[in-house]
């Protein structure tokens, strides 16, 4: 009897949890992040043949990426940037206990994709002390809103390409790098305290840029 009243209490549970979801705006997030995504895949080395078919998914021909180029990501971002407002607006940050996972992320690539971080970073800081989304964006865009600024990123998420004064050879070179590191023998302890599972180290490596201790004089 008492395991039964156990199960009928965690079905409750689960069925209230069911409940507290938003499956249409989940829906139109999803979707929302799909497509941030899948335009994206445009300026990617995959196959002509896939970027082909995204393409034509959107209304889009080969000689229209040509010509248009990034100007079809950036109108897709300003519709997306607009309707995630009116999502806030009424609802506040679109986290997990809204849409679930991983929809509770795509908000967030929304933001980090516009010119709007800063205006933006109060709550994506507030849904992350909250659990609604991962430290681990809230610590992205951080480092993205640091960067702008002309300042030392925190965490070493984010990378740039351009000429730059290479530190070992002292030559000044077109190359990937990662943008100078505030603390660079603190941002191991840093990612790993705010939920990154890859040293610096090993995303640069995942990411096949060599990982070089940059400073701002280096880059400007």
């Amino acid at each position: 009897m008492k395991n039964f009243l156990l199960l009928l209490l965690l079905i409750g549970s689960l069925h209230a949890s069911a409940q507290q979801i938003n499956t249409k705006l989940k829906q139109q997030l999803d979707s929302i992040m799909q497509v941030d995504q899948e335009l994206r895949k445009l300026f990617t080395s995959i196959p002509q043949e896939e970027k082909e078919v995204i393409l034509e998914k959107f209304g889009y021909t080969a000689k229209d990426l040509e010509q248009k180029g990034w100007e079809i990501v950036a109108k897709q971002d300003t519709i997306h940037i607009h309707r995630v407002k009116e999502i806030i607006s009424s609802y506040g940050y679109p986290g997990k206990s809204l849409v679930g996972t991983p929809t509770n992320k795509a908000a967030w690539y929304v933001i980090q994709h516009s010119n709007q971080l800063e205006k933006f970073f109060p709550l994506i800081q507030k849904a992350g002390e909250e659990k609604e989304i991962p430290m681990t964006l809230v610590a992205t865009m951080e480092d993205r809103i640091l960067m702008y600024r002309g300042e030392e990123q925190k965490y070493g998420t984010q990378l740039k390409s351009g000429v730059i004064n290479d530190p070992e050879t002292g030559e000044r070179k077109w190359q990937f790098y990662f943008w100078p590191i505030r603390s660079p023998e603190k941002v191991n302890a840093l990612r790993e305290q705010v939920g990154f599972e890859r040293s610096i180290e090993e995303y640069a490596e995942s990411m096949n840029v060599t990982y070089k201790k940059l400073k701002l004089e280096d880059v400007k």
